[in-house]
């Protein structure tokens, strides 16, 4: 067996949540005076980072950012318009996260294979957790309802804690775990998973269903991209 333990992204990764998450976020914008017209693609640019910097991307959007100047938002390169200030995400934010916690079971769900690859991995002794940038009141909820028993460990964005790519997050999942980080893996859809691996000193793997696409995990430096929840059991066990 290659790795000991598997941990992984949960938006993109595990559960397709884009079409609950964009029902979300355009209720927070309308009860908030902003467009609410944003598409799944549009969502999809947002998320990641964590919903602060989701909510900064949607509102700089809207002020007319390109998406392609969307991805150095929560970094040292970001520019944020003018317009966006930070009070103006907050109240954005007042709607959107209980709204979200109250509605984040809709229309998500597993991605094809998933709940057999935690059923085959589990059984094969590999140990499982979430790090996920969502608010960790949703995660909790959505491990809950879709995974019951299936994780040894789930941690979301929470204060105290740095959100990844900083290694704080997988830092204490490991520690919990008791796997040593050499025999662990972090299997995302996205640069921030790629980077949270990085900076974590751990291997990575990419899922290509996600919220990116292969020619932007690439460009990021993803090496080892799978394409369907099958391969990606073989890369986990390594065979």
């Amino acid at each position: 067996m290659k790795y000991k333990a598997a941990i992984f992204d949960m938006d993109g990764t595990i559960l397709d949540t884009s079409a609950d998450l964009t029902s979300a976020l355009n209720y927070a914008f309308e009860q908030t005076g902003h467009r609410h017209d944003f598409t799944v693609e549009d969502i999809k640019n947002f998320f990641g980072s964590g919903v602060v910097v989701a909510v900064t991307r949607a509102l700089a959007y809207e002020a007319g950012s390109s998406r392609e100047s969307l991805v150095a938002f929560g970094t040292k390169d970001e520019q944020i318009p003018e317009a966006v200030t930070q009070a103006e995400v907050n109240r954005v934010l007042e709607v959107f996260k209980p709204y979200y916690a109250d509605h984040c079971q809709i229309k998500t769900g597993p991605f094809p294979g998933i709940l057999d690859l935690m059923k085959n991995l589990r059984q094969k002794g590999v140990k499982l957790a979430v790090v996920s940038n969502k608010p960790n009141e949703a995660v909790q909820v959505l491990v809950e309802e879709f995974f019951p028993g299936s994780f040894d460990f789930a941690l979301g964005e929470r204060s105290g804690i740095r959100r990844k790519p900083a290694p704080d997050m997988t830092s204490e999942c490991v520690k919990v775990l008791g796997v040593p980080r050499d025999k662990c893996v972090y299997i995302g859809d996205s640069e921030i998973d790629i980077q949270t691996a990085r900076n974590s000193e751990m291997d990575e793997i990419a899922v290509n269903w996600g919220f990116r696409s292969v020619p932007f995990l690439q460009k990021h430096g993803a090496t080892v991209i799978v394409d369907t929840a099958e391969k990606l059991e073989e890369a986990i066990l390594g065979e």
